[in-house]
């Protein structure tokens, strides 16, 4: 089967599908597929994904038997769906976490308007949505989606998270410095715990200059002491950071799935975050805590992270989980086994 993926943007600053879309096609093409990707926005130094024709420039004309395509709301989501129908290939959408309430509610008049002139119409004409956590598939049908879906998660490649870190006194934040991953509340939530001998690391790029506001923030709350700004980090540098932190805390409104998260699971470190995210597992596998994106509920979470004694078994078991539960091999062979059922008219 020939399948091509369309994402935006392979930036690695815009967010998670510039990681994980790569990595889905990359996992379908060791199961089997012929895979293609295109985008519109790939930067040079992105590096072909193993197994995947990455196409650059203008969206090229070759025949395919299956489009996947990545987000909604923008031009290029339209265009595909467009351009699905025109050529009668069945279209698979893949949202993202952008039909999260959040999500639709952030700039909400512009977004309904492009609902009812394309977006639903688009959704509706999708052969299947693709969610990657159950949340995400109950949203689909709130708002009247009706159509197949499935679930399939995001995934990790695991050989990267090699080696034993020194763990230090330190929190770390890891994401995009945007409104709706809730640092403004966790500078409050900081404020009122007070660790004493800890530090916050926020690493992540910034969006719409909410760094600089978040920066005040800290600093009227006579912080800056204790927390840095350091921008984005990849390879050996983002692991090291996840690694080496006690705990990762990541105080979202909303997340489709929160890749970070598996990602400092994989490096055996406890994790904070919201019921904003579908990490109820968190719980479920004794590895994290998982509760509401309010500053009461993260500063009662924050406060029994530091005085668990026990953070390091925490990690252990977040390692053990993540590993069994989210490796690309397994997610390549169950996204294949859902092309091939679309095809067959399933």
């Amino acid at each position: 089967m020939r399948i091509f993926h369309t994402v935006a943007s392979l930036s690695l600053d815009t967010g998670g599908p510039a990681r994980s879309v790569p990595g889905l096609a990359s996992a379908a093409a060791k199961a089997g597929a012929e895979v293609h990707l295109w985008a519109p926005d790939i930067p040079e130094t992105i590096e072909e994904p193993t197994g995947v024709t990455l196409h650059r420039g203008d969206f090229p004309d070759i025949e395919i038997d299956l489009l996947h395509d990545h987000g909604v709301w923008l031009p290029n989501n339209h265009r595909m769906a467009q351009w699905a129908r025109s050529n009668k290939i069945p279209l698979i959408v893949s949202p993202r976490g952008m039909l999260e309430p959040w999500a639709i509610n952030h700039n909400k008049w512009k977004k309904k308007i492009a609902w009812w002139l394309y977006q639903r119409r688009d959704l509706k004409s999708a052969a299947a949505l693709h969610a990657t956590a159950e949340s995400e598939a109950a949203q689909f049908r709130e708002l009247g989606l009706d159509q197949e879906s499935f679930v399939i998660p995001n995934g990790i490649d695991f050989t990267e998270f090699k080696g034993d870190f020194s763990k230090e006194k330190t929190v770390v934040f890891l994401s995009r410095i945007h409104p709706k991953k809730g640092l403004l509340m966790w500078v409050d939530v900081w404020k009122k715990i007070c660790p004493e001998g800890w530090r916050m690391r926020v690493i992540g790029p910034d969006e719409g200059g909410h760094t600089e506001e978040v920066k005040r923030a800290v600093a009227q709350a006579n912080l800056s002491d204790e927390w840095s700004f350091e921008g984005p980090l990849e390879g050996k540098e983002k692991l090291s950071a996840l690694g080496s932190a006690q705990l990762f805390a990541l105080p979202t409104y909303s997340e489709n799935f929160g890749i970070v998260i598996a990602e400092a699971l994989a490096a055996g470190t406890p994790v904070i975050t919201t019921t904003g995210t579908p990490w109820k597992g968190l719980i479920e596998n004794r590895c994290g805590w998982w509760v509401d994106p309010t500053p009461e509920a993260l500063a009662k979470a924050l406060q029994s992270a530091l005085a668990c004694e026990e953070r390091s078994l925490m990690g252990q078991r977040g390692a053990n989980w993540v590993k069994n539960e989210f490796a690309w091999e397994e997610i390549g062979l169950r996204i294949v086994a859902a092309y091939q059922n679309i095809l067959n008219g399933h």
